[in-house]
């Protein structure tokens, strides 16, 4: 079954500490998602199941090294978005299901949303912190350069 083998992402990546963020954020939204199908707040399921599947597709594209391949997309920043907007709204919905409705799979569906508010939390913070340090290299670079052509402009008639 080595054709199927391919699917799989690589083993190196599930280890590495972007593949577990992606891992647990799947694994979380997929559980809240059968919370709230199982509860009374079942109007909340659709961004749990949404969160779910744009987790799975961040994992097997960055796995299968998509953004190599597909350049003319931002990755970095879609997923910083996708990060940003899940934690958000799984604070609000967990929030509203606890808080509102009394049922076990609601008080369940609402607690494992604030544990997976705080995993795509520390998945954005993470990203922010690589794009900054990516800014920072370029535009150190870019001063070095422009310092450089300045010097090369400048008169060395001062003597």
């Amino acid at each position: 079954m080595p054709g199927l083998r391919a699917l799989l992402p690589a083993r190196a990546y599930l280890c590495s500490l972007k593949g577990r963020l992606l891992l647990a954020e799947s694994g979380l939204s997929f559980i809240t998602f059968v919370c709230y199908v199982a509860s009374s707040a079942s109007a909340f399921l659709a961004a749990p199941l949404l969160e779910f599947l744009l987790a799975l597709y961040f994992l097997f594209a960055d796995a299968m090294q998509l953004n190599d391949k597909w350049q003319g997309l931002c990755w970095p920043m879609m997923d910083f978005l996708r990060c940003v907007t899940a934690a958000l709204i799984y604070f609000a919905i967990s929030i509203t299901a606890v808080a509102k409705y009394s049922d076990g799979a609601s008080k369940a569906a609402g607690v494992f949303g604030f544990f997976a508010t705080i995993v795509f939390a520390i998945d954005f913070y993470l990203i922010f912190n690589d794009v900054a340090k990516f800014l920072k290299q370029g535009d150190s670079a870019d001063e070095n350069t422009a310092d450089k052509a300045e010097e090369e402009n400048s008169d060395s008639d001062s003597d």
